[in-house]
């Protein structure tokens, strides 16, 4: 028995002795930083007799550079524009980082050139580009066919009929479309006073239908592919107006609900439309079968 129990223990001891060979000093793990947490940066080219300009969507707040080889300034008229040129001809490869006033970072390697292939360069459709193709992958439908369907879906007959009024101003759910991996939601505006309705803001969010008692209403927001109107971004008084949303395809459970939230411009007509699974689950093709 004794021996049994001396057995245990030195086991123990060499198993407790190697834990702490593997977390290190202290019992501190050694941390990796992860390829995921890098964030990439732009390549840029800059030149000795020619400026290279960058046009943020944000005013500049400040401009690291790795090295004084190159030498930026900006602009003293328009805060979003940074002007770059080379302060060393021929220097070796270098880093900048600039950081907008909407608290964006964007990271550049930086390199001379003699003749940059670009001068002039819009960080703003940059960044737009670059959402399209984050929100457009594993769809296999173009962007222009994603605007060409919810043309189609626009002019199609309504087979749903939820509703949402405020101030005179109604939101229609009228239909509930699919083409590949994609959904498209048709919606009619109305509004039936002569104030004009403003649209500030769309919102589209998953959230539980009931809220536990003593927990956080849970909520994930939705970015639409897609929104696609027939007559404006506006509802002017007196109007109606047609719109068109294109999300990557997703159900729900019962115990959930998708929200739609229209948000009126310097005033208070606020709208909210809820809709069930159910109603996601009754989704028609965009055409017919063999159309």
């Amino acid at each position: 028995m004794k021996k049994f129990i001396f057995c245990i223990s030195l086991g123990m001891a060499f198993h407790f002795a190697g834990a702490q060979e593997f977390s290190g000093p202290a019992g501190q793990i050694e941390k990796h930083l992860l390829s995921q947490a890098a964030i990439r940066p732009y390549n840029l080219e800059v030149a000795w007799d020619k400026t290279t300009v960058l046009i943020f969507p944000a005013g500049v707040k400040s401009a690291d550079r790795g090295s004084r080889c190159i030498l930026a300034q900006k602009d003293r008229e328009i805060s979003n524009i940074l002007r770059l040129k080379a302060g060393v001809k021929g220097f070796p490869e270098t880093n900048l980082s600039v950081i907008t006033a909407d608290g964006r970072l964007y990271h550049f390697s930086v390199n001379y050139s003699e003749d940059p292939a670009f001068q002039v360069i819009d960080m703003g459709k940059q960044v737009e580009a670059e959402d399209t193709i984050l929100k457009f992958k594993n769809v296999s439908l173009t962007t222009g066919e994603v605007h060409r369907y919810c043309g189609v879906v626009s002019k199609k007959g309504s087979f749903l009929q939820k509703k949402a009024r405020e101030g005179r101003v109604t939101l229609r759910l009228r239909g509930i479309y699919i083409k590949s991996e994609v959904m498209f939601f048709r919606f009619d505006l109305e509004n039936s006073s002569q104030i004009d309705y403003n649209i500030d803001q769309w919102r589209f969010y998953v959230r539980d239908r009931r809220q536990v008692k003593r927990t956080a209403m849970r909520e994930t927001e939705l970015e639409p592919l897609h929104r696609y109107n027939t007559r404006g971004n506006g509802l002017p008084g007196k109007g109606e107006n047609t719109v068109v949303v294109a999300f990557k395809k997703f159900t729900i459970a019962d115990s959930k609900k998708l929200v739609v939230q229209l948000m009126e411009e310097s005033g208070d007509r606020h709208l909210t439309l809820d809709i069930k699974g159910k109603h996601l689950l009754k989704a028609r093709p965009v055409f017919r079968a063999g159309k």
